[in-house]
């Protein structure tokens, strides 16, 4: 089945009767060439299903598409886009988080957006940027492995983690999506098998799906039995390359020591382990040591972010691997960029030397936002299991019922964004819940997630209804 769900985007916040706003969504997608000329369209129940409307709906969309030559059908042969023989398109998204609807417009509510403003150390390190730390600008601003100042200041805050590192085995990036470009486009580039957790991050997705590699999907190494699941998959395919979210995966978990020890013992043959450390700060209790800390460290490569813990804006990130890595992931890096922002990776490098304090201020503010999250989503929906996290800015949210898709569909309906389980799922195996941020200021979150109880309502009364009533929106409640 076309993945036509994640390509409408806020379909829903169109102008006109329901069936209009699908018919010109599904016709937008054609004509941008999103859906390609011949190929299939979901069944109407399918459709119906996936954006909790009624059946009734998709089938007068269809018949208004049909009424226009925009799309054909034969019975018993379904529906597809007009002018060319029927086939069947791939299921997957072209942008993961595009699709989690964060391109929503102003009324909506993000509660999807996993990121938090600057700290204030940020302004005081930019106020008191010295003469010689801004020396860099008598030079041609070019240092495609990274400013020396940073790989050093670096290298000693993940020493201190108790990764010991130096700075000829660091390359910084912008931002961890592109050491997980650079990373996987370099080990898989003559095509392969990767391993991924699932639920997982959906930006290693996205570059994952962009290679000629097959992605395999194991449950998280935090679950109870986590290492042997991924350990199997890896062992029994031709596997390359192994992606893990040790510390805090999707749904707010951490891997223990004894986990990740054992997964580098049973995946011994995979050529390389990348484990991802962005959210490493922002674990509430002390999480154990890295995977490159444990062994076997020149075949884990470790990769991170600055995002998480000072601000989004930075786009600073790091891969730390050998120097002989290094040095040609950094060819492939000029290629792209010529090196990453400059100025940035010095006010990086000034940002390292506050960081355990803005980690302790960090953590008391997610630690009260947290507590206070829980008590309102269990208020506003009783009867979703909510899954508390162990640190990071989200909670995820396991349905009774339905799909997150389904839940996050007439939740932008309702005025507020959140993420559907499908994104951060390879094969949609995620797609029983929701991730939804907490980390959001008090009265936004809770206008946020009254709008959500009043969607998971809707949709479960759309659920109970078998799908044949259709809905009504935008709904702004």
């Amino acid at each position: 089945m076309t993945a036509l769900p994640e390509l409408l985007g806020d379909w829903g916040v169109r102008d006109g009767p329901l069936y209009r706003r699908l018919a010109a969504a599904i016709a937008a997608a054609i004509e941008t060439g999103q859906l390609a000329r011949g190929t299939m369209l979901p069944p109407e129940r399918s459709l119906a299903l996936r954006l909790a409307i009624g059946r009734s709906t998709v089938v007068a969309a269809y018949e208004l598409l049909r009424q226009g030559g925009v799309v054909q059908s034969r019975r018993g042969s379904g529906t597809w886009v007009a002018g060319a023989r029927p086939h069947h398109q791939a299921a997957g998204m072209a942008d993961a988080l595009a699709s989690a609807a964060l391109g929503s417009p102003g009324h909506v509510i993000d509660l999807a957006t996993a990121a938090l403003g600057a700290p204030p150390a940020l302004r005081g390190v930019i106020d008191g940027l010295r003469a010689d730390e801004i020396d860099v600008l008598d030079t041609a601003g070019y240092y495609p492995v990274g400013l020396p100042l940073l790989r050093a200041s670096l290298a000693r805050y993940l020493t201190d983690t108790g990764l010991r590192t130096d700075p000829d085995q660091l390359l910084i990036t912008t931002g961890d999506q592109q050491a997980l470009w650079l990373l996987c486009s370099y080990l898989l580039r003559d095509g392969g098998e990767a391993a991924v957790e699932d639920p997982t991050s959906p930006g290693v997705l996205d570059v994952l799906r962009a290679l000629p590699a097959t992605i395999r999907t194991a449950p998280p190494l935090a679950d109870p039995q986590g290492a042997g699941e991924l350990a199997g998959v890896a062992n029994r395919a031709d596997v390359r390359l192994l992606y893990v979210m040790a510390t805090l995966n999707p749904l707010g978990q951490v891997a223990s020591r004894v986990a990740r020890q054992e997964l580098l013992v049973a995946t011994s043959g995979v050529e390389h382990v990348i484990d991802d450390l962005s959210a490493m700060d922002l674990v509430f209790e002390a999480a154990p040591p890295p995977l490159a800390a444990l062994g076997d460290s020149d075949r884990v490569i470790s990769v991170g972010s600055m995002s998480k813990l000072f601000w989004g804006g930075l786009r600073i990130g790091f891969i730390r691997t050998t120097p002989t890595l290094v040095g040609r992931l950094a060819r492939l890096k000029a290629q792209v960029d010529l090196g990453s922002s400059v100025l940035s990776q010095v006010v990086c490098a000034r940002l390292l030397e506050t960081v355990d304090e803005t980690r302790r201020q960090r953590l008391q503010q997610l630690g009260h936002q947290l507590d206070h999250a829980l008590a309102v989503l269990s208020r506003e929906l009783p009867d979703v299991t909510i899954v508390r996290p162990v640190g990071g800015l989200s909670v995820w949210l396991q349905l009774p019922a339905g799909t997150g898709t389904g839940l996050a569909d007439v939740a932008s309906r309702f005025g507020v964004a959140v993420v559907p389980g499908s994104v951060l799922s390879h094969r949609g195996g995620a797609d029983s819940g929701i991730r939804v941020v907490y980390a959001r200021d008090a009265a936004a979150f809770e206008a946020g997630t009254a709008r959500l109880g009043a969607a998971w309502r809707a949709y479960r009364e759309q659920l109970s209804a078998g799908m044949d009533a259709p809905m009504t929106g935008p709904v702004v409640v």
